[in-house]
């Protein structure tokens, strides 16, 4: 009887045992350690993204730089191409999966050069504001005005230390293109405010209109993207939003918030600044925040209320699923339009009605 007590504690110690190792190896399974992920390297940040053995990415060396390849074993073997250069190499992935080391060379070389990476990790809790603006100056004899320096004062308030803001100016569509691809090399969520004169055919600077296409190129692959606001006139009012949607494909989940309306500088500011609290310092989500701000501030809604100074904005937001929360109709015209004499920003001559270019 002894030996059989005993055997029964020895059966039972095995089963646990091998229970613990079975329940362990899927864990040990999922947590391989892959390429896919942010990385700072040699030549800039890179993003990688890794399916089955396939390794494919971009990195910020270049405006165009790309990167493929193929595993085998623990190396990595890749292509990459830097617009009109091109070369090869390889990496070696660490067992803990938190750097690679490797080599490089230009196609036609026989010399090759040192290319690391260590893996970079979010931080928890911050949120990015990029705010990419356009030069509104066409001449000496305007003061300068800048949306996002103010901005970027506002959010160093206590409330907003999980804010990070980055302010930059753009002057054509190429600058917009490459200031927009630096999102994708952040590490945490990313809110993209596009500060300029607008129409319902798109973002206007410089003489030129900038569409669909071109705006879904800027944030296409950028799937820390968060929301994009068109803080301009009218870039709500016609199909820009849904093109743009379309265009990047339903993967990346994009809402697109913005205005219907010729909205007035110091009206769409106000604006501005509330729909961004919502969304950045009490971290609603654009749908909620956009709801919120009409609660907060009427003047942004789709109707105007009586004896208002300010004319309806017609702030929306299409949703990742193309769900408009637009209130009503969606035509819009005659709503919000302000007369010529409201339109003008102090020291700026008026330009047509039909350029919708107040903001």
């Amino acid at each position: 009887m002894a030996s059989v007590g005993l055997l029964v504690p020895l059966a039972l110690t095995a089963f646990v045992s091998t229970s613990a190792t079975n329940a362990q190896e899927p864990q040990s399974e999922a947590t391989n350690p892959t390429y896919s992920g942010l990385w700072e390297t040699s030549y800039g940040r890179m993003r990688l993204i890794q399916k089955g053995s396939t390794v494919s990415g971009e990195y910020s060396y270049t405006s165009s730089s790309t990167i493929a390849g193929e595993i085998e074993g623990s190396r990595l073997t890749f292509r990459y191409s830097e617009g009109e250069t091109q070369g090869e190499g390889w990496y070696e992935l660490a067992e803990d999966g938190e750097s690679f080391h490797g080599r490089w060379r230009e196609k036609g070389s026989e010399r090759w050069s040192r290319w690391k990476g260590t893996r970079v990790h979010p931080e928890k809790g911050i949120i990015w504001l990029v705010i990419l603006e356009a030069h509104w100056e066409t001449s000496l004899a305007e003061k300068e005005y800048a949306f996002g320096d103010m901005l970027r004062s506002y959010f160093t308030m206590e409330s907003a230390h999980h804010v990070r803001v980055r302010y930059r100016t753009f002057h054509d569509e190429k600058d917009l293109r490459r200031w927009s691809r630096e999102i994708r090399y952040l590490a945490e969520p990313v809110a993209l405010l596009i500060s300029t004169h607008g129409t319902p055919r798109g973002v206007q600077v410089a003489g030129e209109v900038i569409g669909a296409e071109a705006l879904a190129d800027c944030v296409r692959g950028c799937h820390n993207l968060e929301v994009l606001h068109l803080s301009g006139c009218s870039m709500m009012a016609g199909g820009i939003p849904a093109a743009i949607q379309k265009s990047i494909g339903p993967a990346q989940k994009l809402p697109i918030t913005g205005y219907t309306t010729a909205v007035a500088w110091d009206a769409s500011a106000l604006a501005d600044f509330v729909y961004l609290s919502m969304l950045l310092i009490h971290r609603m989500d654009p749908v909620e925040a956009v709801e919120q701000t009409h609660l907060l501030a009427p003047f942004t809604r789709e109707d105007r209320l009586p004896g208002a100074r300010f004319q309806a904005l017609g702030l929306r937001v299409l949703g990742p699923g193309g769900k408009s929360s637009a209130t009503g109709s969606d035509d819009t015209a005659g709503i919000g339009r302000r007369s010529e004499s409201q339109q003008r920003q102090p020291g700026k001559k008026t330009q047509p009605p039909e350029e919708d270019t107040q903001r």
